[in-house]
């Protein structure tokens, strides 16, 4: 009789948030929470509106969208930790169209569902809205650990480390451009601040090696206007510039052939 197989199941979102809090408050997380906080005051300066929401409060203090232009910062975590909202990231009790900007804290990571996480984070989301997303890279010192000791079931080695390059596939279904994509903290996943410290200076070879960072921040942008939508309005001006040739009596050009199927907007 063969053996029934084990199918192994991700992580749920809600079991992970105190844990996840409780490893960026040792030294590897206090390190990396200072990397993003420098990353992210600077990213987010085209982002304007009223309010915003950050999902997952892992580091109290440490405000993802605070670089950005809002009047309103909301964070949502889950019942227990402190928050604004409690809730699960898979129903957010939030009305659809409210938020100018959402901020994925290693939501998609630790979550049995990120297809219908996402789906929320985009119905909540405004036209032209931002979504951050801020993961763990599995190319990276932080990818081998976790491959060695996710058997441990400890967070956050146990969760599922995505590639950026398939997070941004799932962005396009939804119809979102991605306008930035990059990994940071190259330092190996070492708990000791006075190892980091003395590997601080390893920060330099980013600039070479920058795609081995142990994290990514995602950004992109919620398309006001489908693809599909822009190739239908591109058919009409072309339709309606050939009837205006023809009441004219003048020839229709000819047009060109296309040397491009259609735009990928997917940052690989």
């Amino acid at each position: 009789m063969k053996g029934t197989r084990t199918v192994r199941q991700g992580p749920v979102w809600l079991d992970a948030q105190a844990p996840l809090a409780q490893w960026y408050a040792s030294s590897l997380g206090q390190s990396i929470a200072l990397r993003l906080e420098s990353e992210l005051s600077t990213r987010l300066g085209d982002v304007f509106g009223y309010q915003g929401l950050q999902i997952g409060n892992l580091v109290p203090g440490l405000h993802l969208l605070a670089g950005a232009g809002l009047q309103r910062h909301l964070l949502l975590d889950a019942p227990g930790n402190e928050a604004d909202i409690h809730a699960d990231v898979l129903s957010l009790p939030v009305a659809s169209d409210t938020m100018k900007a959402v901020a994925f804290f290693h939501t998609l990571d630790f979550c049995d569902n990120p297809h219908q996480a996402l789906r929320e984070a985009d119905r909540v989301l405004t036209e032209d809205g931002q979504l951050i997303i801020i993961g763990f890279n599995p190319y990276s010192s932080f990818g081998a650990r976790h491959m060695l000791t996710r058997w441990r079931r400890r967070e956050p080695w146990n969760g599922r480390f995505y590639a950026r390059h398939r997070v941004s596939d799932w962005l396009s279904v939804l119809d979102y451009r991605v306008l930035d994509s990059s990994a940071m903290y190259i330092r190996p996943p070492v708990n000791s601040e006075r190892v980091l410290r003395r590997l601080g200076k390893m920060d330099v070879l980013e600039r070479w090696l920058g795609g081995l960072g142990g994290l990514y921040i995602m950004q992109a942008r919620k398309q006001t206007l489908p693809m599909t939508m822009m190739r239908q309005w591109r058919r009409g001006r072309t339709g309606m510039a050939a009837a205006s040739f023809a009441r004219t009596g003048e020839k229709t050009p000819a047009r060109p052939r296309a040397t491009v199927a259609r735009i990928d907007n997917r940052t690989r």
